[in-house]
């Protein structure tokens, strides 16, 4: 039977001979010490390596999956400037939510008065903000819009209010859900707002329904009296 020698060990990994108390081993680069509790070959490297790749590019999949993305959409921040509305749009989640309508609520303006949006293409609110503009305008004539300014101005001088005029607002979220946000008009929105429309009603040649300026109402023709003689 052979003699160990002395001055020479196996290495813990590879079972080569290395020199006694070697701390790394000359054939495979493998700690002796405590260290080597720690480590991992270059094939279980490159193992661990794949399956994080793996795994990073198939979770996102996966969570989509089992938790489809879902929009959080709001209106704020209002804002009317004569016949221009102005509001922010924020959605918090992560798909995009739409506008569905825009309308007038309230007993002073007609229902027939028309909230458009100036650029169709914002009625799509993706994630993130937006400001989506529109503009107000009432089915009236020049005269009933300056009349309408001059009641906003005698009810803003007596603090006695108009009768409550609001913007609805309706969204439709991702999962089919729909939200309604209603934005009460203050006297000094009312104001601003007639008076603003009379000035663009004055500068329209044809009114019409589509441009909302519908035109003074005509007369009614009146009758002649029979002036013939018996």
């Amino acid at each position: 039977m052979a003699e160990e020698d002395p001055t020479q060990s196996l290495c813990k990994e590879c079972r080569n001979p290395i020199p006694y108390r070697a701390r790394l081993c000359s054939h495979c680069n493998s700690y002796q010490d405590w260290r080597g509790l720690f480590s991992i070959s270059t094939i279980t490297l490159a193992l661990m390596t794949a399956l994080i790749s793996v795994i990073g590019a198939v979770s996102p999949a996966v969570i989509n999956m089992l938790y489809p993305p879902r929009s959080k959409a709001s209106l704020q921040m209002p804002s009317l400037d004569g016949t221009t509305l102005r509001v922010v749009a924020i959605n918090k989640g992560g798909a995009p939510a739409s506008l569905i309508r825009a309308r007038i609520d309230g007993d002073y303006l007609a229902a027939a008065t028309k909230v458009r949006l100036r650029n169709d293409g914002d009625a799509i609110i993706p994630p993130g903000s937006k400001l989506l503009t529109f503009d107000v305008i009432p089915l009236l004539n020049e005269d009933q819009s300056y009349q309408g300014s001059l009641d906003a101005l005698g009810a803003i001088v007596s603090k006695k209010h108009l009768p409550q005029t609001s913007v609805i607002f309706g969204l439709a979220h991702s999962d089919g859900s729909i939200s309604v946000h209603k934005f009460p008009l203050s006297d000094n929105d009312m104001f601003n707002l007639l008076r603003e429309n009379a000035d663009r009603c004055s500068n329209i040649s044809e009114p019409n329904f589509i441009n909302g300026c519908i035109g003074a109402p005509e007369e009614a023709p009146k009758e002649e009296s029979d002036t013939t003689p018996p």
